[in-house]
């Protein structure tokens, strides 16, 4: 008979022998070497070795991840803010999302791979012959690497197994769920003891490692999940009081295009990053992303509903400001849209330049890019994150951003908004909000907004400065908007009635179809309230006979 092993067991049958991947200054030592834990730590440079391997995240097509550009991305498609061509993200988040989903599956998967690398390295390095103080210190920051995998979990499953130690097969195909509550309350926990002792910085050697600042930017994201808004304004202050963090200036107006690009990674801005290797540790998130015209499979759509929520150069929104104009929809707007997303030439503006070609959706029929060439194409593209000088598009080194020091900004002041509104003085603000949009040329918001109005301005801030970086599902969940954001119809480019216009969109029954502000309608989403969380893979089920499955899923 067959042996049928879900991920734990399949991961325990691994861990019988410890896999460690190394790389000289955690990303370019070579060969992989593999070895079993009976004949392995036998020295602080193994246990070194060991929490190098720690630190592999996602490369080469494994893209369905917590810790990967493209999973990040995902995330955000799903809340929201575009889609796949393939229809991938959104069913990831529509009444249509099954158990079988292959997508959510792999985010399942990867995150406990990486958990029992993780509770490996801590069973065997307690043992290890080492100085006390390193150890204390390395076991640090792999509890804050397991962490931010269990909060994932469990914020996106709700009730997950959450083994602390190495498991039989038989262990593994037999565990438990945890209840969400107690996984929280553990992530918690360990996030407080890792404060403790992480250091807030490195040398040069060893940057990418975890630092204070990761985990006490983490324990933050698990408060606001919570609701727990004054403590999470508590957590987040340290972080800015600590004074290790800036917004990135370097390039002035340009520094938020170049901060996600090849040198960005060592950013004073950055807190927590995945970094790869020019020709040696890559992944392909960059053909994916391209537009056709370099060469691309321009694999993604970006819903006009997140362009129209870009502010305009006087840093009003579309609807307030008299810089906007609905037959010109790309000038003079904030240039967080110009680093973010291929705009193709309309009115005044001359399409985004890329690698030497226009971006143009309006070409005409089967062209690249073509706003209708494919079912889920709409006309914009993702841009934020790509770099010019990547030559191989399915080699990418281009580094992934897991956190920065924006989100810490933005999420302080939504927290004291959401705990204590009175204390959110100008000071406050020119602290927080106003650095995020001075940074990119706009002017700041005034003190004497209400509760609510500033509640929104933030979040339509988070939106787009950090957008494409994972957090928009997280946000709309936490805030219980998604069954308002994710219901209706999504829109792509202007189009024309007009026959002579470059954007014209046909006649009869074969024309684009568009809503009342002539933009072309071409996805409607569904999204009932059990699709708060993510139903639990049906491989596993069907192994783990003690596994339930979330309600609203068969």
């Amino acid at each position: 008979m067959k042996l049928k092993l879900n991920i734990f067991a399949s991961m325990a049958l691994m861990m019988a022998g410890l896999m460690i991947t190394g790389c000289n200054d955690y990303l370019q030592r070579d060969p992989t070497q593999e070895s079993s834990n009976e004949t392995f730590w036998k020295s602080e440079a193994d246990a070194k070795l060991a929490l190098v391997g720690c630190y592999r995240f996602s490369s080469g097509w494994d893209n369905d991840n917590f810790d990967s550009a493209q999973g990040l991305l995902y995330l955000d498609f799903a809340g929201g803010d575009g889609t796949e061509k393939e229809n991938f993200t959104t069913n990831m988040a529509s009444v249509n999302t099954t158990a079988t989903n292959s997508n959510i599956g792999r985010y399942w998967t990867r995150a406990y791979e990486h958990i029992f690398a993780h509770n490996n390295f801590l069973l065997h390095i307690k043992d290890c012959p080492m100085d006390e103080q390193k150890k204390e210190s390395w076991e640090a920051e792999i509890r804050t690497l397991r962490c931010y995998y269990y909060f994932n979990l469990a914020f996106y499953f709700q009730n997950v197994p959450m083994p602390l130690k190495p498991m039989s097969v038989d262990e593994a195909n037999t565990i438990e769920q945890t209840p969400q509550q107690d996984v929280y309350d553990f992530v918690e926990s360990e996030l407080k003891d890792a404060i403790n002792v992480l250091p807030e910085s490195y040398s040069a050697a060893d940057y990418g490692r975890v630092t204070k600042g990761f985990a006490q930017g983490l324990l933050g994201r698990l408060y606001l999940a919570e609701g727990r808004y004054a403590d999470a304004a508590t957590v987040y202050k340290s972080i800015i009081d600590s004074h290790v963090y800036e917004l990135d200036r370097t390039h002035g107006l340009d520094s938020y295009e170049k901060l996600f690009q090849i040198g960005g990674e060592y950013s004073k801005e950055n807190i927590m990053v995945a970094m790869y290797v020019k020709d040696k540790y890559t992944n392909v998130h960059t053909i994916y992303k391209s537009p056709e015209c370099v060469g691309g499979w321009h694999q993604f759509a970006v819903y006009n509903e997140l362009v129209k929520e870009y502010f305009c150069s006087d840093g009003k929104s579309i609807e307030e400001s008299p810089l906007y104009d609905e037959n010109d929809p790309y000038k003079n707007r904030d240039i967080r849209l110009y680093a973010s997303i291929f705009l193709p030439p309309l009115g005044t503006y001359p399409g985004t330049t890329y690698k030497g070609k226009t971006y143009d959706c309006y070409a005409g029929p089967n062209t690249a890019d073509s706003y209708n060439r494919f079912t889920l194409f709409d006309g914009y593209c993702p841009k934020k994150g790509l770099d010019e000088s990547v030559e191989d598009l399915f080699n990418s080194y281009i580094y992934t951003n897991l956190m920065r020091y924006a989100e810490i900004l933005l999420s302080y002041v939504e927290a004291l908004n959401e705990s204590n509104p009175s204390a959110v003085t100008q000071d406050v603000l020119d602290l927080t909000i106003n650095d995020v949009r001075d940074r990119v040329g706009l002017p700041g918001l005034k003190a004497g907004m209400s509760q609510e109005e500033l509640r929104q301005a933030i979040r339509k801030e988070r939106r787009v400065e950090l957008a494409f970086e994972g957090l928009h599902y997280f946000d709309v969940l936490r805030w219980g908007t998604a069954k308002q954001e994710l219901n209706h119809y999504f829109t792509g480019v202007k189009l024309s009635d007009n026959p002579a216009d470059r954007n014209y969109r046909g006649e009869g029954a074969t024309a684009s179809p568009v809503d009342k502000d002539g933009y072309y309608q071409f996805e409607n989403r569904s999204w009932d309230d059990h699709n708060r969380y993510w139903p639990i893979p049906q491989k596993d089920m069907n192994v783990n006979h003690n596994l339930k499955q979330n309600p609203g899923y068969n």
